[in-house]
């Protein structure tokens, strides 16, 4: 048998499920089974048929299942069983069969209604409960509220793709709660004072598609951005002689062999994205009698709608000492336009046009005058930037 798959309505979306089965019937395609998104279609001669949802009345802690007993009563009433989501059970029966409807009063339907209103407040405190208690932890291990927005921002610059999933799948979750706690809930209401169940609503809800399907696609484009990032990216070896905008060892003097540090080998990272070029190096140099001297480079060229100046205080955010741009030193170096180092430290900070770098210089010195040397070469490189 031919079978194709197609995104069904929402489990909340009683009536729009019924209908959207019935018109796929009518298409030639019948139900075969339910997944979490999607559902699965057989090929069948096209003929008209009637959906409905039969909706378990269970307590939180109770099987999800319809009691095998009401089947068997709904399938002696001319109702066919064909497949069962969760709490939603599905049944068709031919178009002008003289199966009744389920209930003759909207107000025992409502009934049904209750453990699924019922598990979705559960849920929604549940979730509601878990963030709150995971926020703090998330925000501890980030540096506190501030860390957390300056890696958010670094992110953007270097992996754009991953906050925007991030985002994009938590607004389609929040989205997604939202609507179903007030379709289910407005579903409820009806019924209880009355008013049938329509079986044959008009549109798809377009406003769910939009905030449900619509973030989630958009967050699964942003996923495959990433992959697309990693994929071109290049990584090696640190070369001798720098093919980009950052500094080796050896521009301010250090011509030491090559070492390794910790298992860590000099390695050169070059990626880039919509709205930056970036480069993340690390090099690590013999110096006999010392521990070896070491440079930790990260390298922005911004694309030209972003100004260096304002993201130039989130490098610093979550490093390992320094955590804030007014713990350094502004100092004037030829050829940058800003420039910053930490006095007997190991960090400097530079920015001109649109390229800005936080640098990591460590020997066994912690001397102002190599900061400022870095700097210096720093400039001479970004020199041919221009």
């Amino acid at each position: 048998m031919k079978y194709t798959w197609r995104i069904h309505p929402s489990d909340y979306a009683l009536g729009e499920n019924e209908k959207f089965y019935s018109d796929m019937e009518a298409k030639g395609w019948r139900l075969v089974k339910r997944g979490t998104r999607r559902s699965k279609f057989g090929r069948v001669e096209p003929s008209r048929a009637r959906y409905r949802v039969e909706v378990a009345n269970t307590s939180f802690l109770d099987g999800e299942d319809l009691p095998e007993e009401q089947i068997a009563v709904y399938e002696d009433c001319g109702w066919e069983y064909v497949t069962s989501r969760g709490m939603l059970h599905f049944f068709r029966a031919p178009a002008g069969s003289d199966a009744p409807e389920f209930y003759q009063d909207p107000r025992q339907q409502a009934e049904t209604l209750k453990g699924l209103r019922r598990g979705l407040f559960v849920g929604l405190l549940i979730s509601t409960a878990l963030s709150a208690l995971l926020a703090p932890v998330v925000l501890t291990f980030s540096g506190g509220t501030a860390g957390f927005l300056a890696q958010m921002r670094q992110m953007w610059l270097t992996a754009p793709g991953l906050p925007g999933f991030w985002v994009l799948m938590i607004l389609s979750a929040v989205a997604e709660s939202i609507i179903d706690v007030w379709q289910i809930g407005r579903t409820y209401r009806r019924l209880k004072k009355g008013v049938p169940l329509d079986h044959e609503p008009k549109g798809r809800g377009v406003i769910r598609l939009v905030l449900d399907h619509g973030l989630r696609w958009a967050a699964y484009l942003c996923l495959a951005l990433v992959a697309a990032q990693l994929v071109t990216m290049q990584r090696g070896d640190m070369p001798l002689e720098p093919d980009g905008p950052y500094i080796v060892l050896s521009d301010i003097g250090w011509n030491g062999e090559r070492t390794s540090s910790f298992g860590n080998t000099s390695e050169r990272e070059h990626t880039r994205t919509f709205f930056s070029e970036y480069w993340d190096n690390r090099e690590y140099v013999e110096n006999p009698g010392h521990v070896e001297t070491t440079l930790y480079q990260n390298v922005y060229r911004l694309s030209p709608w972003l100004d260096p100046m304002d993201w130039v205080g989130s490098l610093t955010v979550n490093q390992t000492f320094e955590k804030s741009l007014d713990e350094y030193t502004p100092v004037e170096i030829e050829g940058l336009d800003a420039a910053w180092l930490v006095e007997g430290g190991m960090e400097v900070v530079a920015v001109k046009g649109r390229l800005m770098a936080y640098i990591t210089y460590l020997d066994s010195t912690y001397s102002t005058e190599r900061l400022t040397e870095v700097l210096k070469a720093l400039a001479d490189r970004w020199a041919v930037y221009e």
